[in-house]
């Protein structure tokens, strides 16, 4: 049982290290190829784009604020609309008050 006991354990261990190299070389070569995939980058342009890309948002946050007001608005609209078809109803089934003299 001892000999499982150390030998396992050193045999876990340099298991251990095989895959901690492995996943080292293989991180190496991601980086690489990403190295070798933006080396003829034109950064200038990079930094244009993500301008027009925060213009682009800043434009659509515009936009979706409007929809949500004119949104807001039509149903203030539907609301006062309903409010006030259900007050006309009401006064329908009111009937007048006489005036009595006491």
């Amino acid at each position: 049982m001892q000999f499982f006991g150390t030998y396992g354990g050193l045999l876990c261990g340099f298991g251990g290290f095989l895959t901690a190299i492995a996943a080292l070389l293989y991180t190496r070569a991601r980086v690489a190829e990403f190295e070798r995939s933006v080396h003829d980058l034109d950064w200038q342009q990079v930094s244009e784009l993500s301008l027009d890309v925060a213009k682009l948002k800043k434009a659509s946050q515009k936009w979706q604020n409007n929809m949500n007001a004119q949104e807001k608005v039509s149903q203030k609209d539907l609301l006062e609309r309903a409010l006030m078809e259900r007050m006309m109803q009401q006064s329908g089934n009111v009937s007048q008050m006489r005036k009595v003299e006491m």
